[in-house]
């Protein structure tokens, strides 16, 4: 499904079969998870598109925070796991949705 890399302060999720990164940045007992679909954070997206609701359906909490213009979410270290396989399952069912709605306004600031 992922591999996994361990870039010192940082792991770094890639998807097989779809151009999906997932940075995680552990902090104390959160882990920061920034987003990479095709070059875009599509995290506004997903949340209108309902990710919340999908990730309360399977009891996994995370918050948003916005910096220097870019959203990433905010996970338990427990819940990171459950959360990165959440991100991959919205992201294959709403390809086609992303993909439209997605434009240079999401380019994503972080580097991967």
């Amino acid at each position: 499904m992922y591999s996994v890399e361990d870039k010192g302060e940082y792991f770094v999720y890639t998807f097989n079969g779809i151009n999906l990164k997932i940075r995680s940045v552990e902090n104390e007992n959160n882990v920061f998870v920034y987003i990479n679909y095709n070059g875009y954070n599509p995290l506004f997206s997903m949340l209108i598109g309902e990710f919340k609701a999908e990730c309360d359906l399977d009891s996994i909490e995370f918050e948003v925070r916005s910096e220097r213009g870019g959203m990433y979410a905010v996970v338990s270290k427990d819940q990171l796991i459950g959360f990165i396989k959440e991100v991959y399952f919205f992201v294959m069912e709403n390809k086609t949705v992303l993909d439209k709605t997605l434009n240079d306004s999401y380019k994503n600031i972080w580097s991967f």
